[in-house]
C-alpha cells in the first residue's frame, strides 16, 4: 500500500473488500465524498497510531492521533475505489510540528475555496499546523485601508479558514512581519513616516520611532486577539536596514541589533502574555547573509533572555549537502531545541518551481533536522515578483516534503496514487521542475536582463535541450495548468528562433489569467498580464 508518510509498519494480507462506507466523523465525510455505510470505526490502544482493517467483521480500529488514522483510511480508499485492504498500519512521527507556510502578500490571494483545498491536502499527507504570510493583508479592523485593494482577507473569511482547518485538526495561524518586509505597509502615505528608509519599498520600520513602534504593537495586538491559535508568527526576517537609516540619524552609531533585540522583546511579551507561543525567523540571530564584521554583533543577540519560550523558524532554501545544514542548524547553539527547519519549495520569482533545488533542500535539511533531535519542520512556498507559480504546482512538493521528514522520500507513486494522476505526467512535472525549465523559461518569454546576456551558445544550447524535451511529452496529454507550461516552452523556442508574435504573448496571457482566476482574487493579476501585454507590444514595435 502507498500510505503518506511511509508508516513504521505496515502489513497487508492481500484481501481487498467490497466497500460501501464507513462510520467517519460526519464533516469528513462531507469534505472527502466518502459515504456512510457498514463499515465501522472502533477506538482502541497501541502502540503510535494505528490503524487495523479487520475484513471478516467490517471493522476498522484506530489508536492514537484520530486524525492521523482518518487520514490513513482516506488515503487506503484511495488506493482501489469501491474496495479497502485488509491491513494493519502503524505510524510514528518524528516531528511533533509539521507545518507548511504560504506566501500570500505578493501577489496572489487564494480564494476560501483554495485555502480549504489546500486545507484538506494538508490534512490528507498528515500536516498539523499552517501559517498564512500576510503582510499587509490580514484583516485589521483598527486600520481597514492597510491592503484594502490588495485582496486582503476579510474577517469572516479569515475566520471561516481557521475554523475549517480546526475541523480538520490543522491550526491555522498568520505569520506577520512587523520589523522588516512592511514595504506595502509603509508605503501608504500615511505611515511613511515610519520607515526606517528614505525609500518605503525597503520594507523596515524605523524602530527608534517610538510611534512606529507602537503601531507595529498595534497591529500585532489585533492579530494576536483575532488568533485562536497557539502559535503566532511576528517575523523578524532581513531587516538588514535596521539602524542604518533614520535611527542612524539620531544617534550617529549603528545600533541596529540593539534595537532588533528591545522592538522583538516588546512583541514577544505581547503574545507570551496572550497564553500564545511567537514564532521569529532566525536569520538575523544567526548572521545569515551579513558581513564577517557585522555577523559577531548579531550573533550576540541570540543570547539574550528575550527568546526563552521563542520558537525560532531556521531557514534556508539552499540545495546544500546535509553536512551544510547540520552546522545550520548547530548554529543556533544553545537555542537548538527551540527551533524548526525551514525548508523552501522555489517558486518563487518563477511560473513553475525548481523541483531539482527544492528535492534537494528538503532532504538534507530535514534529514539533518531529524538527526539533530529537532522537533518541528515548516515549509515555505514564497511569491516574490509576483506569485505567479499557480498553488496547483506546488501541491506535489508538499506530498514530497512529508516524504522527506517522516518517511523514505519517494514520493512520486504515492502522488499518483492519491491524485489518481498517470505516472507519466508525475514525470512531466518533474521535467518541468528541472532548472532549464523553471528557470529559464521566465528570462526567454519576457526578453529580460538576463536573456539578452545569454551567449549564442547558451541559447542553442537551451533550443536543444527544450525541443528534445517536448519531443519526449508531445503524446501526454497534460491537465490544462501543465499545458500552460508546455506552450510557454514553445512561445519560448519561438522567440529562440526570431519567430515570435504579438499574439503568441497575447494567448498565453489568456490562458494564464484563467488558470489564476480559478484559484485566486483576481488582485494582483494585472501585474502579470502587463509583462505578458508589454512583451507583446514591444514585439509589435519592433524593439526586441
Amino acid at each position: 500500500m502507498k500510505i503518506v508518510p511511509e508508516p513504521k509498519e505496515q502489513e497487508f494480507s492481500g484481501k481487498w473488500f467490497e466497500f460501501d462506507g464507513i462510520s467517519l466523523p460526519d464533516f469528513l465525510s462531507k469534505e472527502f465524498n466518502i459515504p456512510h455505510g457498514s463499515w465501522k470505526i472502533v477506538k482502541t490502544t497501541g502502540y503510535g497510531s494505528g490503524v487495523h482493517v479487520k475484513g471478516e467483521c467490517k471493522e476498522v480500529a484506530i489508536w492514537g492521533d484520530d486524525n492521523v488514522c482518518y487520514a490513513t483510511i482516506i488515503q487506503l480508499l484511495k488506493q482501489n475505489p469501491g474496495y479497502i485492504p485488509e491491513i494493519r498500519v502503524i505510524e510514528e512521527f518524528k516531528f511533533s510540528f509539521r507545518g507548511f507556510h504560504l506566501d500570500i502578500a505578493r501577489g496572489g490571494v487564494p480564494k476560501v475555496e483554495t485555502f480549504k483545498r489546500i486545507l484538506r491536502w494538508l490534512f490528507l499527507l498528515k500536516y498539523n499546523y499552517f501559517a498564512i504570510y500576510f503582510e499587509d493583508l490580514f484583516p485589521w479592523e483598527r486600520y481597514p485601508n492597510i491592503g484594502v485593494h490588495r485582496g486582503r482577507l476579510s474577517k469572516q473569511e479569515y475566520a471561516e479558514i481557521v475554523d475549517y482547518g480546526k475541523m480538520l485538526g490543522i491550526e491555522v495561524f498568520p505569520s506577520l512581519e512587523l520589523a522588516g518586509h512592511m514595504e506595502h505597509i509603509l508605503s501608504l502615505p500615511e505611515y511613511r513616516v515610519f520607515s526606517e528608509w528614505h525609500d518605503p519599498r525597503e520594507g523596515c520600520l524605523d524602530v527608534g520611532n517610538e510611534e512606529a513602534r507602537q503601531f507595529a504593537y498595534e497591529l500585532l495586538s489585533e492579530a494576536v486577539e483575532a488568533s485562536p491559535s497557539k502559535y503566532i508568527h511576528i517575523g523578524g526576517d532581513e531587516t538588514w536596514a535596521m539602524g542604518r537609516g533614520r535611527s542612524l540619524d539620531r544617534t550617529g552609531s549603528f545600533e541596529g541589533p540593539r534595537l532588533y533585540e528591545e522592538h522583538h522583546r516588546e512583541m514577544v511579551n505581547i503574545v507570551i502574555e496572550k497564553g500564545k507561543t511567537p514564532i521569529v525567523w532566525g536569520d538575523m540571530l544567526t548572521g545569515m547573509y551579513l558581513r564577517e564584521e557585522e555577523k559577531a554583533k548579531w550573533l550576540r543577540v541570540i543570547e539574550s533572555p528575550v527568546w526563552e519560550g521563542v520558537m525560532i523558524a531556521n531557514w534556508d532554501y539552499s540545495p546544500g549537502d546535509k553536512e551544510y545544514f547540520r552546522n545550520k542548524i548547530n548554529m543556533l547553539g544553545s537555542r537548538k531545541m527551540q527551533q524548526i527547519a525551514c525548508p523552501g519549495f522555489s517558486n518563487w520569482n518563477r511560473y513553475y518551481p525548481n523541483f531539482k533545488t527544492a528535492i534537494e533542500n528538503m532532504k538534507n535539511f530535514l534529514t539533518a533536522a531529524r538527526e539533530e533531535g529537532v522537533n518541528g519542520f515548516m515549509v515555505t512556498a514564497w511569491g516574490d515578483d509576483g506569485e505567479e507559480c499557480l498553488f496547483s504546482f506546488i501541491e506535489p512538493l508538499i506530498l514530497a516534503c512529508m516524504e522527506y521528514a517522516e518517511g523514505v522520500g519517494k514520493w512520486e507513486e504515492k502522488w499518483s496514487v492519491l491524485t489518481g494522476e498517470p505516472i507519466e505526467i508525475v514525470e512531466v512535472r518533474k521535467l518541468f521542475g528541472q532548472p532549464e525549465v523553471s528557470d529559464m523559461l521566465k528570462h526567454v518569454l519576457f526578453a529580460d536582463f538576463w536573456y539578452y546576456r545569454m551567449s549564442n551558445t547558451e541559447r542553442e544550447s537551451l533550443k536543444e535541450y527544450w525541443n528534445s524535451l517536448l519531443e519526449k511529452i508531445k503524446r501526454v496529454r497534460l491537465p490544462e495548468d501543465l499545458e500552460f507550461i508546455r506552450n510557454c516552452i514553445e512561445v519560448c523556442l519561438k522567440r529562440l528562433n526570431k519567430d515570435v508574435k504579438p499574439s503568441d504573448l497575447i494567448s498565453l496571457a489568456n490562458r494564464y489569467c484563467k488558470l489564476w482566476l480559478s484559484e485566486r482574487k483576481p488582485n494582483g493579476l494585472e501585474k502579470i498580464i502587463e509583462r505578458f501585454w508589454g512583451a507583446a507590444g514591444r514585439i509589435d514595435a519592433g524593439v526586441v
